[in-house]
């Protein structure tokens, strides 16, 4: 009990709140805060890789049954209407490279969402072998309706982090993107061996 109340004064010190729901929330997140630990340092690397991939698969379950309301099948195809939006009536080839896929793989999701009305294939006015998407109304709407039915799984994805700890989690994230995606646009010729003496500090 004293320890109890030790916590809920530094609780109070730190919200100004009294709210005994929101307590049991700080509460959680104080004992759950870095509740994964790498017993090695050669071990945290592979942690890293193994966290964020199991991450990506727990959002895109949690987004499966949204997907499939909206006429969608994966989070892939949801990022290529955002794409498309974004970029303006870009070429294919734009698309496949701005949302990092593969060119058979993109073929065939584009052709789907073709398909499916989501989006119009036009002929480029300045170069007729160029092929430009743009959204139909059916696909503008089923972006934006993706987009207000998910941000409710926002929060709930987000766990209980508090403010400081998203901060740190999109710092380190947006680091981790530039640095690869640097790689992947510029230097995906190379060979593993010549990325990373170029690209690793020693």
């Amino acid at each position: 009990m004293i320890e109890l109340l030790s916590f809920f004064q530094e609780y109070y010190e730190e919200t100004g709140s009294n709210d005994i729901g929101e307590f049991s929330v700080w509460l959680n997140r104080h004992f759950n805060r870095h509740p994964i630990k790498s017993t090695q340092t050669g071990d945290d690397n592979r942690m890293i890789v193994w966290l964020t991939h199991r991450l990506s698969k727990l959002f895109r379950w949690y987004a499966k049954d949204t997907l499939k309301a909206n006429g969608l099948t994966s989070m892939e195809e949801y990022f290529f209407l955002i794409s498309i939006n974004r970029l303006d009536n870009p070429s294919k080839t734009e698309v496949y490279a701005d949302t990092i896929t593969e060119l058979n793989t993109g073929t065939q999701m584009m052709k789907r969402l073709i398909d499916a009305g989501l989006i119009e294939e036009l002929t480029d006015k300045d170069d007729k072998r160029v092929k430009r998407v743009k959204l139909t109304s059916k696909g503008k709407k089923t972006r934006e309706n993706f987009f207000q039915q998910t941000i409710p799984d926002l929060k709930l994805k987000m766990g209980n982090l508090s403010d400081t700890e998203k901060k740190e989690v999109i710092r380190v994230l947006a680091y981790l993107e530039k640095f690869h995606s640097n790689i992947y646009f510029n230097d995906g010729h190379m060979s593993y061996e010549d990325i990373a003496d170029k690209h690793l500090l020693r």
